[in-house]
């Protein structure tokens, strides 16, 4: 990156509280075309500039960001060569939207040639604020050259140091970047911790930047010259995802199909927890068949799981179950509904079994009276012969 003599802005320092999301159970998707990432934030202790860590030399050595880097340097594990990576990093201040693009070398000539990259994007939550643009320096004095270009459209200014005009019609900033052999560029931004983010990028790589190092900071003015500065006129041949995975213990890559396809960072509707009641009488009779419906039942029910004392009854996968019990006590009837996106829901009622009626005694039903009627006629003739003796 170009080195000038004027102030620059490292970063927007946050005034703001430090809080969490609004909801931590938000979820966050990336989608290109018909491909759908679901993404976990990295989580971290610190705020996001400490944990994108921009190196720049316009401060007091005291400064734990005084550097020459011009670039990233706390987000070294997930860059690759001639790579973009965007992520979401939640830290005390909140969630933010991550991106690095190439990688930071100590020393420089071990890095690959530098590129350009423009994005033009839409949707930035209106309270959210830029915590880095990489370089974001002053604007002190409009003048001056400068190697990367940031117009901000009015309403999504804050965190920034300046502005360089304003983006194109209908967007909210268009961050155009250029950077040399070994170094990276990149930005941050705070405000992503609600529950209808919808951002999207339309990315314009390498040749097909807003500008491109040789063309006098504008391709409106005179054509690129990628002769004139080969070290910043390299290629981004990649550009990935990172998610966090394992819990926030590790993470992994996912590469986008294309670098010319809008992309869109979108918060996710989680579906509610579904539900599920079960109706039936409270007793029953030894060989009835009973019916248990459910009610209060979740809306997008796709299979239902019965049990009687805890064994499936395998015949039935509807909302409704009949079935007969076979010998008296306390039955509990179970069922567990599943949704299209794999959640469940379980509730159970209990029945109380009897004997039918007429059948406490154990004996076959009528049998009783003949064995008293027998017995009487028994007496009678006992007593008759009593008295002839």
């Amino acid at each position: 990156m170009i080195t000038s003599l004027f102030a620059p802005v490292a970063y927007a320092q946050s005034q703001q509280d430090d809080t969490q999301s609004e909801d931590d159970s938000i979820s966050y998707r990336i989608v290109q075309g018909d491909q759908e990432v679901s993404v976990e934030p990295i989580e971290g202790d610190v705020p996001v500039e400490e944990f994108y860590d921009y190196r720049y030399p316009y401060q007091s050595r005291d400064n734990l960001s005084w550097g020459r880097a011009f670039s990233s340097q706390g987000t070294t594990q997930y860059q690759q060569e001639d790579t973009s990576i965007l992520m979401l990093y939640e830290g005390p201040n909140g969630v933010s939207l991550v991106a690095v693009h190439d990688k930071y070398y100590e020393n420089a000539e071990n890095g690959t040639p530098g590129s350009s990259v423009s994005w033009e994007i839409t949707g930035l939550p209106d309270d959210g604020e830029w915590a880095v643009i990489d370089d974001d320096y002053d604007w002190r004095n409009e003048t001056t050259e400068k190697d990367d270009i940031h117009q901000l459209a009015e309403d999504h200014q804050a965190g920034a140091a300046g502005n360089d005009g304003e983006p194109p019609e209908d967007v909210d900033a268009r961050l155009s970047w250029v950077w040399t052999t070994g170094r990276n560029d990149g930005m941050a931004y705070r405000g992503l911790g609600q529950d209808d983010v919808s951002i999207t990028i339309d990315p314009a790589f390498n040749e097909e930047s807003y500008h491109r190092y040789g063309d006098t900071r504008r391709p409106d003015e005179d054509p690129d010259d990628p002769t004139e500065g080969p070290e910043y006129n390299g290629t981004i041949d990649d550009w990935q995802v990172i998610t966090a995975t394992d819990d926030g213990d590790d993470f992994r890559r996912v590469w986008f199909d294309s670098l010319e396809q809008d992309v869109t960072i979108e918060t996710v509707d989680e579906p509610p927890e579904p539900t599920v009641s079960v109706a039936g009488p409270e007793t029953a009779t030894v060989g009835e068949e009973v019916t248990f419906n459910t009610s209060n039942t979740t809306d997008n029910v796709e299979s239902y799981e019965w049990t009687v004392n805890g064994t499936t009854v395998e015949s039935t996968n509807e909302s409704t179950l009949t079935h007969p019990f076979n010998e008296t006590g306390t039955a509990e009837v179970e069922v567990t509904v599943s949704t299209a996106d794999d959640q469940t829901a379980t509730n159970s009622t209990t029945v109380e079994v009897v004997e039918s009626e007429g059948t406490s005694t154990g004996q076959t039903p009528g049998f009783g009276p003949i064995l008293a009627l027998v017995a009487l006629v028994a007496a009678m003739l006992f007593a008759v012969r009593r008295s002839n003796t």
